[in-house]
């Protein structure tokens, strides 16, 4: 049965707050306004100095859901995040922990796509990862509980609220969960800068696949490379050793898009 996560209590070594098992405290206009999209919030507050038209959004979305709505004094830092003047308290969105969800997914489209995240610590760049992963149409994201960063209000913010819209699992092993997809007919391609790699647009996204992306610095770990169907690489045209993970997400994950030919929404 899926099931929510537990969270370490700690602070990360990225300044992130510490957050309950089942909510936190997000801040920002999209964000916010995401997460009552999606009937998370559970408290707002709006400074008196927050005007606009995705303000007027909030405060009429959150009477018509009858979320509690204050005036509050929000400075505009607040937890190493910019607040735009708005912070709400939602209950987290659920994190699945039994992997063979999945199948479903298979049933309901000829070539899903899943993001499989090997230890993505910083939680700017796992927020920049599930907004791309959201836009470009991915249908689920897996990570791991160890070394990963958790879901957290900097991850939420920086994500643009795009992580309350996209399934996530969370696992214990990814080096099992890899396995078992690959029993189940899935295509797996790691992403690492060598030279043997094949280059991304010269493969076929046109089926069930998962793509592995590696952690800050060290990347794709050995043993899932090894696991893995195929290696791509993006080529760089001038001497830099590689691309943030989350910019190389954004490349990878629109490339795919295109080859599975997803109709853009707008």
């Amino acid at each position: 049965m899926p099931r929510r996560p537990s969270y370490d209590r700690d602070r990360s070594p990225y300044g992130n707050r510490p957050i309950s098992e089942h909510a936190l405290t997000i801040y920002g206009r999209n964000p916010v306004l995401e997460a009552l999209r999606r009937g998370l919030v559970c408290d707002l507050a709006i400074a008196p100095r927050a005007h606009g038209e995705t303000i007027d959004r909030i405060r009429e979305l959150g009477a018509k859901l009858r979320v509690p709505v204050r005036e509050s004094s929000i400075p505009d830092v607040e937890a190493e995040v910019p607040t735009q003047g708005v912070r709400a308290r939602i209950e987290l969105p659920e994190i699945h922990g039994d992997f063979e969800v999945l199948e479903e997914i298979v049933d309901r489209k000829p070539a899903p796509l899943v993001l499989l995240l090997d230890g993505i610590e910083d939680p700017r760049n796992f927020g920049a990862i599930l907004r791309s992963a959201y836009a470009a149409g991915v249908d689920a994201v897996v990570f791991r509980k160890r070394r990963q960063s958790p879901l957290t209000e900097v991850v939420f913010k920086t994500s643009a609220g795009c992580a309350a819209l996209i399934d996530m699992y969370q696992v214990t092993n990814l080096d099992q969960t890899v396995r078992t997809l690959k029993e189940g007919g899935w295509w797996v391609v790691a992403a690492a800068h060598d030279a043997q790699a094949r280059l991304y647009t010269e493969i076929d996204w046109d089926r069930p696949t998962v793509l592995v992306l590696g952690a800050e610095g060290n990347g794709v770990s050995n043993i899932l490379l090894k696991r893995s169907d195929l290696v791509v690489k993006i080529p760089l045209y001038r001497q830099i050793d590689s691309l943030n993970v989350s910019s190389a997400a954004a490349v990878l994950l629109f490339e795919a898009a295109k080859s599975r030919q997803l109709e853009p929404e707008i």
